[in-house]
């Protein structure tokens, strides 16, 4: 399994998440998303902010489709992978599901 993900998936997961956050949260407009090593960051405008706010951190897991999810807390400056309820789901998933288990916390729900 690769440590990194290459410039082809780094491109495509890119595309998938402005893509999701567009649809699902377009009041937010376009998300910062940035990737540096096995990681991809994203971010977004929250309403009434004038920067971008750090949301989540999704650990390339050696597929496209299968990365783990950390949550940005906000409260201690960090990225966790185990602070998201277990209720949401899976702590492994495709980046459109770490979108829609982190965002709902940080923008509400999907307006889809």
């Amino acid at each position: 399994m690769p440590d990194t993900p290459n410039q082809q998936i780094r491109t495509a997961v890119t595309q998938r998440i402005t893509a999701h956050v567009i649809y699902g949260w377009p009041h937010l407009g376009e998300p910062v998303v940035r990737h540096r090593g096995q990681f991809c960051y994203v971010g977004a405008v929250l309403p009434g902010d004038r920067e971008p706010t750090p949301i989540l951190r999704l650990r390339y897991q050696g597929s496209a489709d299968r990365w783990a999810i950390a949550i940005y807390l906000a409260s201690q400056d960090r990225y966790t992978e185990s602070e998201l309820p277990a209720s949401f789901g899976p702590m492994t998933a495709t980046p459109e599901q770490g979108i829609d288990h982190t965002f709902i916390l940080y923008a509400g729900p999907s307006q889809r």
